[in-house]
Order: C-alpha cells, then sequence, then structure tokens
C-alpha cells in the first residue's frame, strides 16, 4: 500500500467536500447554530414548566387525630415537618370536605377524579380515633388516576408524606407504653386506581402513535419528493414539464398532491401494521411495563387493544399533517440540484421535528391555547387527548390545531410555488466552491444592500453570541444584571454593523442612517403613546392565556433593585434596547429580506424574527406584542427609509413599559389614576381610553400604510437610483 497514494487520494476527496457550500455548512456551521438554538429552547421551556401545586381532597378530615396532627394549623395544606422543605409542602393543597355530603358517596369521588377536580382524594375512615384507641391497623383509601401523571405523582409524594405521618405515631405510641420503636404498623396506605382497562391501553397507545404517526408521515413525503424534484433535474425531464401548457402552481400542486398521497400511504399502512401488532399483543394478554404506577401500587391490567375511535382521529389528524410535511418537503425538495443533495436536508430537518413530537412525552405538558400553535405538536397533543378519550379537550382544541397546521401547509405551498418560478433555483449547476474565492468575492464585488441570506446569516449570528454569552456568565457565576443585559443588547447591535461595512457597498443605506421626514418623526411619536391602552390590553390578555411563572417572575423583580434610578431603567431597558434592536432588525436584516421578496413579506419575516429572539432571551409571553409591534416598525422603517423613526417608536413604547409603575404612583397622588385606568395595578385603561386607542391606532396605521407606497413607483424608483448610484466602498 502507497501512504501517498492513499494521501493524495484522501486530499482530493477532502478538497472536494469542502468545495461544496451545503456540506460547509451541514459540518460546520449547523452544528455550532443547532446547540445554542436547543440549548435556548430547553432553558425556556424548564423556566416555563414550574412544578404546580395539586389539589388533594380529603373526604372527613375531623377524623383525624388531635394529637398527631396531619393538615397544618391553616387548613390549606399538610403538617410542612411531614416534608423535607415547606416548598415541598407548598406542592400538595388540602381541600377538607365532610363525610356526609356529596364526597362520601363513591362514585362521586371516582367522578370527580376523571374530571380532574382534584389529583387525589384521602377518605379517612370515621372510625380513624377508636382504631387508634385500639391500636389496630385503619386502611386510608387514596384515589387517583395512573395515566394521568399529576395524579400519579400526588399520589407518590401522599405514600412518602403519610409514611412519616405513620413513622410519628409510632414513636408516640412506643414513648407512651414503653414500647420499642416499629412495635406496631398503625395505618396501611392503599392505592385505589380508579383508571379503567381501556384508559390504561389509551395511555400506552398515545404514547406510541402520536410519534409514529409524525415520523412516517415525514419519512412517507420527504423521499418521494427528493425524486420528483431533485430526482427530476438529474434525469433531464424537468424541462419538459415546464413547457407544458400546465403553470408552476399546477406543476407544484400535482408534486405536492402525489407526495402527499405517498405520505399518508406510507403512515397508514404503518399505523395499521403497528394497529394489528398490538390488537395480538393484547390477545396474548401481554403487558408492555408501561403502567408503572398501578403494578406498584398492585394493579397491572393488561394492555387493552387500540379502540376504533383512536383510529378514526387518528386517520382525521393525519391528513392535515400529511399536507404540511408534503409542502415542507416538495419546497426543499426544490432547492437541491440532485439526489444526493437532497438527501443532506434531511438531517435538519428531522432535528427539528424530533423536539417537537418528544415535547409531547413530557408529563407537565398539557394541550393549550399556546401548544396548538406549535407545528407539530399541537397535532400530536391533540391525538394524544383524543386516543385517551379526553373528548372535552379535543372538541375544544380541535380547531385552533387544524387552522394553524393548515395556514403553515399552506405557506410552504407558496413558498414551493415561489422556488418553481425562480430559474436560478431550477436550472442551478453544481458549483464548486472555494472559501478563499468566495470571501474575496465577498470583499470586492459588493451589492449596495446584503441579500437575504446574509440576512439570516446576521440574525443566526445575534442568536448563537447572545447564547455563548449566557453560557460564559455561568460559568463564571455572574447573575443576571443590568450590565448583562446592556452587554447582550451591544451582541445585537455589534454583527449588522460589522456585515454592513464588510458585505456592502452603500452600509448607511443598508442600515438606513438617513435623517426622516418630519412627518414620520410625528408618527413615531403618536404611536407609541396611541397604541398604549391596546399593548397593556393585549399584554394582560396574553398572561392570562399564558401565566409567567413565579420563577420567572422573582428572578425580573430581583433584575431590577428597588433604588434604581429612573434615568437607568429607561437607559438600560428603552434607550439602549432601541438602537440595537432596531440597527439589526430594521436595518440590516430586513434590508437584506426586502432583496427579491415583496415588501410585505419582508417586513413579516423580519417582525417573526424579532419576536423570536425575545422569546428566546426573555419569555415566550412577549411573542405576540413583539411581533406586532415588528411589523409596524418595519413599516415605519420602509416607508421613511430611515432607522431613526423605529428608534424613537421602539423607545418611547419600553419607557411607557418600564416607567408605568412611577407614572401610576404620580397619578395616584394627583387623583387622576381612577379616571385613566380601571385596573391600576394590572395598567389596564378604562374601555372608553381602549376604544380611542384602537380608532387613533387605525388612522394612524392607514395614513402610514397609504404614505409613499412602492406600488406608486415613486419611492422604488428613487431607490433604485440612490442604489445605483452608491460608491462601491
Amino acid at each position: 500500500m502507497s501512504w501517498s497514494n492513499l494521501f493524495v487520494i484522501f486530499r482530493r476527496e477532502l478538497l472536494d467536500q469542502l468545495r461544496d457550500r451545503r456540506t460547509l455548512f451541514m459540518v460546520f456551521i449547523f452544528p455550532i447554530l443547532l446547540y445554542p438554538l436547543l440549548g435556548l429552547g430547553v432553558s425556556q421551556m424548564v423556566a416555563a414548566m414550574e412544578k404546580k401545586p395539586r389539589v388533594v381532597v380529603v373526604v372527613g378530615a375531623e377524623h383525624l387525630p388531635a394529637e398527631q396532627p396531619l393538615i397544618s394549623p391553616e387548613g390549606d395544606g399538610f403538617d410542612p415537618r411531614l416534608f423535607d422543605s415547606p416548598a415541598e409542602a407548598a406542592l400538595l393543597k388540602v381541600q377538607k370536605v365532610p363525610a356526609d355530603g356529596p364526597w362520601g358517596n363513591p362514585e362521586f369521588r371516582q367522578q370527580a377524579i376523571r374530571q380532574g377536580s382534584a389529583a387525589a382524594i384521602m377518605v379517612i375512615p370515621s372510625d380513624l380515633p377508636r382504631q387508634f384507641r385500639e391500636k389496630n391497623d385503619a386502611p386510608i383509601p387514596i384515589l387517583y388516576r395512573s395515566v394521568d401523571e399529576p395524579s400519579q405523582i400526588t399520589y407518590l409524594r401522599l405514600r412518602e408524606m403519610l409514611d412519616r405521618w405513620k413513622r410519628g405515631i409510632v414513636e408516640a405510641r412506643a414513648k407512651r407504653d414503653n414500647l420499642p420503636s416499629g412495635y406496631t404498623q398503625p395505618i396501611e396506605v392503599r392505592g385505589m386506581d380508579v383508571a379503567t382497562e381501556q384508559e390504561v391501553g389509551g395511555n400506552v397507545w398515545s404514547r406510541i402513535f402520536p410519534f409514529l404517526l409524525v415520523m412516517m408521515s415525514l419519512t412517507g413525503a420527504f423521499y418521494p419528493a427528493v425524486d420528483l424534484c431533485a430526482g427530476e433535474k438529474e434525469r433531464g425531464t424537468m424541462e419538459t414539464l415546464l413547457i407544458s401548457p400546465a403553470t408552476r402552481a399546477e406543476i407544484v400542486l400535482g408534486k405536492f398532491l402525489t407526495v402527499m398521497f405517498a405520505s399518508v400511504t406510507t403512515a397508514v399502512l404503518n399505523l395499521v401494521s403497528m394497529g394489528l401488532t398490538g390488537i395480538f399483543m393484547a390477545a396474548r394478554g401481554g403487558h408492555l411495563g408501561l403502567h408503572g404506577a398501578s403494578q406498584a401500587a398492585g394493579g397491572g391490567a393488561g394492555l387493552s387493544p387500540p379502540s376504533v375511535q383512536s383510529a378514526i382521529w387518528m386517520v382525521a389528524l393525519l391528513i392535515p399533517l400529511a399536507a404540511f410535511f408534503s409542502a415542507v418537503c416538495v419546497a426543499l425538495a426544490v432547492l437541491a440540484r440532485s439526489m444526493k443533495e437532497g438527501q443532506y436536508y434531511m438531517t435538519p430537518l428531522y432535528l427539528v421535528c424530533l423536539p417537537l413530537i418528544f415535547l409531547t412525552l413530557l408529563p407537565e405538558i398539557k394541550l393549550n391555547l399556546f401548544y396548538s400553535l406549535v407545528p407539530i405538536t399541537g397535532v400530536a397533543l391533540l391525538l394524544r387527548a383524543l386516543i385517551m378519550g379526553d373528548y372535552r379537550t379535543g372538541i375544544q382544541f380541535f380547531v385552533p390545531v387544524m387552522v394553524p397546521t393548515i395556514i403553515y401547509a399552506w405557506l410552504a405551498i407558496r413558498w414551493a410555488v415561489d422556488q418553481f418560478e425562480r430559474e436560478q433555483v431550477l436550472f442551478r449547476e453544481a458549483e464548486r466552491f472555494s472559501l478563499g474565492t468566495w470571501f474575496r468575492h465577498l470583499l470586492r464585488d459588493k451589492e449596495p444592500r446584503p441579500t437575504g441570506g446574509q440576512a439570516m446569516l446576521c440574525f443566526a449570528v445575534i442568536l448563537s453570541a447572545s447564547w455563548f454569552l449566557m453560557v460564559y456568565m455561568l460559568m463564571r457565576g455572574m447573575g443576571a444584571s443590568l450590565a448583562a443585559i446592556a452587554a447582550g443588547q451591544f451582541l445585537i447591535l455589534i454583527p449588522p454593523i460589522i456585515m454592513a461595512v464588510m458585505l456592502t457597498s452603500a452600509p448607511g443605506r443598508t442600515l438606513r442612517l438617513a435623517w426622516p421626514s418630519g412627518r414620520y418623526l410625528a408618527l413615531a411619536v403618536a404611536f407609541p403613546l396611541a397604541l398604549n391602552p391596546l399593548v397593556n390590553l393585549l399584554g394582560v390578555l396574553v398572561q392570562a392565556l399564558f401565566p409567567v411563572s413565579s420563577t420567572v417572575k422573582e428572578a425580573y423583580a430581583q433584575l431590577v433593585p428597588a433604588d434604581l434610578g429612573l434615568f437607568t431603567l429607561v437607559g438600560v431597558f428603552a434607550l439602549i434596547p432601541a438602537i440595537c434592536e432596531e440597527t439589526a432588525f430594521r436595518g440590516f436584516i430586513l434590508s437584506g429580506l426586502e432583496g427579491g421578496r415583496r415588501t410585505r413579506s419582508a417586513i413579516f419575516i423580519s417582525a417573526l424574527m424579532f419576536g423570536f429572539l425575545h422569546v428566546l432571551l426573555s419569555m415566550y409571553q412577549q411573542l405576540f406584542n413583539a411581533t406586532l409591534l415588528g411589523v409596524v416598525l418595519g413599516l415605519l422603517a420602509v416607508r421613511s427609509r430611515s432607522l431613526l423613526p423605529g428608534v424613537v417608536f421602539h423607545f418611547l413604547n419600553n419607557t411607557l413599559a418600564v416607567t408605568q409603575p412611577a407614572r401610576l404612583r404620580l397619578l395616584e397622588s394627583a387623583g387622576l389614576a381612577r379616571w385613566i385606568y380601571r385596573e391600576p395595578a394590572e395598567g389596564l385603561y378604562h374601555e372608553g381610553w381602549v376604544l380611542v386607542s384602537v380608532l387613533a391606532s387605525g388612522l394612524l396605521f392607514y395614513s402610514l400604510w397609504k404614505r409613499d407606497r412602492p406600488e406608486s413607483g415613486r419611492a422604488a424608483r428613487v431607490e433604485a437610483i440612490e442604489l445605483a448610484e452608491a460608491p462601491a466602498g
């Protein structure tokens, strides 16, 4: 074996791979970007998943012995001495009910557990004092539902707490009777699982089928899409199809329906096979070992086969899910110039989908309005609820899940049609890529404005830099502080400035560094004042639908010291974010997205990025406010062709938010607060002020929308002439 020949072959193959931009991205860039995004997402999810207190109904609490207390003196919880810490005791809330009421009926108690009125029910027998005096065993039944993870966890906590209570009783008896410790066992805890065999089987299938449905739909859609798009390019039949009488949209829809048919067929065949296997296992009396709590408590119900209703719901939810995956796969497959390149897109697609489906396996994740808007996760959670027989949740969230899924599929189809209408995508040749040549090209042959890819890269760099700053602070033991917030904002500011100088021939125009017309400055001042009642109302509505955990509230309360000066507060939370975020999103990123796209699409995409940044760096409740404000800020930047109105708008909006407590105290001292606010603590204005806000904001937005529209041709021609005359350098 010749080592020189081996080295030559190795060098040739390595250089060949390094000339392909997508290989470079998948091998080097994508892993660097992936883990910061995953880390940010997981940190937000952990902050949102705070342990919530569970309600335990105690029936017949009046029969408990007074000498050995089980319930706290306040009567709303258990004795904290029976737990490791007061925080652990606070996770169980007690609701005492008399035994002679409706709770004394066993059927009523089982129905209450099924409806979620309580996580667990503890029944204190009426003869408990007599049993204690006679030193007999006294059974205390605990009703719970093993297919409901919070109920199951509550039961396990109750067992541990009652074990400690039991040990206390034993020690008291032994001390009183001069007996050794552990001489007798005063109580016997009996877990009573009210879940039926059908519910246990549904719980097992609800963990398996949503995962299979997503994975099989994705797999069944991806490979046919690659063959129909990239494969057709390789076979040389794409040109024949394009010169046919069919329009590009018709071609895309035909391919989309073909891919969707393959996706549905693949998923149905896999589900049928899995269902038949489940029926066979149930008939043979097999156990999957997933019903751990019931078995631990002495249960062990067999696995029941999937119901007919479950099969119907799976097929019904498969159609929109397959449509979504088929549209996304067709849009991605059009980008590939060969079958080999098309395979590269499979890994990132799987890496995006897997966390969204694994999220549904966490016990604290329940279907709500927020998760119904999340692609894939909403469908999987809805299917899980329907398989378990929770039809009330299914009916409540069926439309909120289906409508966004259909909208996402429609947007992906529009993207695929747009790809088919671009000749440079359809007939892209296999390029040879050299990193040095590409870098010299960027520095020498600059364009007046950045490209869409450079705008996306800027956004990715901002996210990654912010994430690594957070990691560095944690490694150094530095918590969140005002200095850290300011440093994070400057990390948002630096990348767009550097990229504008290095990658464009007109960095000033790219960042919209021009003095605007006075009317746009007036709009920038009037808009946040007019929108403030609506912004506060939307914030309260979002808080009601998606409550902020107490952990996050405490973190923000510690972030802002009570003695912090007003000017420092406004500077850190209003002025610095206004300058840094507007430079990035309405400067470099929006300028790059405008190239080759409709202005409305560019504004909307940049607004989504703006909202997404606030989700990852702050909390997900800010997504709605930040995105809506991002639309107004983007429109203001495009119409004025200046960054300054957006900075003024952003500064005033943040200033109104951070100074609200100070303004409220000032208004209360003047006796004006009750004339403006109906709920001063929440910042909610009276209905009249909200109506004025709606009318004023609508008029201002209409005025901004109609002013200097690019469709009129004047603004577009002026900008084109200015960009053409921009000096190169």
